[in-house]
């Protein structure tokens, strides 16, 4: 008798230790976005306090650079004068950069700002899981910012700060700012939405324009389809960035 209620107790106690795993493990579920959420909007204001630093640094750099090469030019200036004919001239002619030079360094982490819904995150060069949790990722087999074709960012809409979380409330015409840690601001205006299947990578292939696309899961929680928010280049600062053979 003994030990019927003693196996019977046991037998309980093991379906209560199941149950609460079961609703341990669904409330995690249900809060691991929130988790996420709070621990990338953590991240998110650091990060973005570290890339602003970084700019700062590397524009007052620019500035001293600027400062000694306009001091060699008054030097130089003086030496002409003196009839010195073995000191050439500094060239103070603003170079164009072509885009064949630039490589990815030139660009990333970019920092991507959509002011209509309050968008403000670090992109980063690469696609995969660890990138995308600490934010916005550029597919690496996609063009850089500003070249022809079809350059794509990636991101989450519903974890890891859910940086593309509003992006379908975005109209025709908004625009887009992308600014890297040198200065460079590419302006791009929004030019569609569409919702694909996954396995329709045709989405990406280059066209004759200079575009941007942001892409994610879709619907929110699903990873179904894709949302792809379509924007075209409409203005790149300074202007002597631009390639006088892409324009």
């Amino acid at each position: 008798m003994d030990k019927r209620k003693f196996s019977k107790s046991k037998k309980i106690r093991i379906i209560k230790i199941i149950m609460f795993a079961i609703v341990g493990t669904g409330l995690l579920f249900l809060l691991y976005p929130s988790i996420t959420n709070i621990v990338g909007e953590i991240k998110k204001v650091s990060v973005l306090s570290e890339w602003e630093v970084q700019k700062e640094t590397f524009l007052e750099e620019e500035i001293i650079s600027k400062d000694i090469l306009e001091d060699d030019k008054k030097s130089s200036e003086i030496i002409k004068e003196a009839d010195s004919p073995s000191i050439d001239t500094y060239n103070n002619d603003k170079e164009i950069v072509d885009y064949k030079d630039l490589t990815v360094e030139d660009f990333f982490p970019l920092k991507i700002k959509i002011p209509k819904i309050g968008l403000e995150w670090i992109v980063n060069e690469g696609s995969d899981k660890q990138t995308l949790k600490e934010g916005p990722g550029h597919i690496i087999e996609t063009p850089l910012p500003g070249d022809a074709g079809r350059c794509t960012f990636s991101g989450h809409r519903t974890t890891y700060g859910a940086p593309f979380s509003k992006i379908d409330k975005l109209e025709d015409g908004d625009l887009i700012y992308l600014e890297t840690i040198k200065g460079e601001l590419f302006t791009y205006a929004v030019t569609g939405l569409e919702i694909v299947d996954p396995k329709d990578v045709y989405i990406l292939e280059g066209t004759d324009k200079k575009e941007l696309l942001l892409t994610s899961c879709y619907p929110e929680y699903s990873a179904a389809e894709r949302i792809i928010l379509i924007s075209e280049l409409v203005n790149i600062y300074p202007l002597e960035l631009a390639s006088t053979e892409n324009k």
